[in-house]
């Protein structure tokens, strides 16, 4: 079956875009792994319109909800693993231009065809790239706290990152841990300035500037780190068992290859107009593309853009075959 609009991804620019594929009357599938994503490891999102405070799971729960009143077709627990450009046959030996079809294949070794595709993948978490990060991922290592916090109850555990994202993963620590470092290899924190006053109004987050993790270490779960201070160029041993990475995220995009044109940052290049990237046919909105504020109000209105502007192709690309 050949949908209109394929849309890759759960978050707001996807459930979005999916919303106003679904208006526009579009035959369109939504592809996702969850409904989480990042904005459901954050704590507290306080600057989403008409939302004084909410947690970030239970604003997707209901940005999930909204999405599922609308006749769109979805499909859960699915990662896509590659796209590339198709060409549907038409009758007496007519084919539609290349740009106009694309497959994507899923992990799971499933296949769909769409005359259009948006690219609302959002960004993964960057790994610290230290020794024993990969063999303790899962077990004591991990990049979100919302969901692994309550593990780690009268715990030591470690937070990377002096970001705002580090500075939440280190308060909604606190509520369990019996302690929590942080460390940061700054010289200084690039936290909101509240969220610093509120760590170090609690007392349970001790925050290590001009430092940086070397090694995690345990048995069969993390026991210990081993950190250097980058001001003395000393290596410290700390007893910790858990560390939580939170030093920024790139782009979702591998499974793309060579379609699209990407930045320097291996961001998508986009029209800001239509979010459309490179390829004619492929739209990418939110964090995943090149534009300049990632937030997830802005990740919203451009799942919209996009949304609109591929129903724009939609319709340019149904008038051009119909001319042939």
């Amino acid at each position: 079956m050949t949908y209109d609009l394929i849309i890759i991804g759960g978050g707001p620019a996807g459930i979005t875009a999916g919303i106003y594929a679904a208006r526009k009357k579009l035959n369109a599938l939504l592809i996702t792994k969850d409904f989480f994503g990042q904005i459901g490891s954050t704590g507290r999102v306080d600057n989403w319109p008409g939302e004084m405070a909410i947690g970030g799971m239970a604003l997707m729960e209901k940005l999930e909800k909204h999405l599922r009143q609308f006749s769109i077709e979805i499909k859960t627990g699915q990662k896509v693993a590659a796209v590339e450009e198709g060409v549907k046959p038409l009758p007496a030996g007519r084919r539609e231009h290349p740009s106009s079809g694309f497959v994507i294949q899923t992990e799971g070794g499933e296949e769909f065809q769409a005359k259009a595709i948006i690219v609302a993948v959002g960004r993964q978490p960057r790994k610290l790239g230290i020794e024993g990060e990969e063999k303790f991922l899962g077990r004591g290592v991990s990049h979100c706290a919302i969901c692994d916090a309550p593990f780690f109850k009268d715990k030591q555990v470690a937070v990377v990152g002096g970001g705002n994202a580090g500075f939440e993963t280190a308060l909604d620590l606190a509520k369990y841990a019996k302690h929590v470092f942080l460390f940061e290899r700054g010289k200084a924190a690039s936290a909101d300035e509240l969220l610093q006053a509120e760590a170090k109004a609690g007392g349970k987050i001790n925050i290590l500037l001009n430092t940086e993790l070397r090694k995690v270490e345990g048995g069969d779960k993390v026991q210990s780190i081993t950190y250097e201070d980058l001001s003395k160029r000393k290596i410290f041993q700390q007893p910790m068992e858990g560390v939580f990475a939170q030093i920024g995220s790139s782009p979702a995009v591998d499974f793309l290859a060579k379609l699209v044109k990407l930045n320097k940052n291996k961001e998508i290049a986009v029209n800001p107009l239509t979010m459309e990237a490179s390829k004619k046919g492929v739209f990418a909105p939110g964090d995943c593309n090149d534009t300049k504020f990632k937030q997830m109000i802005t990740a919203a209105g451009q799942g919209a853009v996009a949304a609109l502007g591929a129903y724009e192709y939609l319709y340019k690309l149904k008038m051009k075959n119909e001319k042939r």
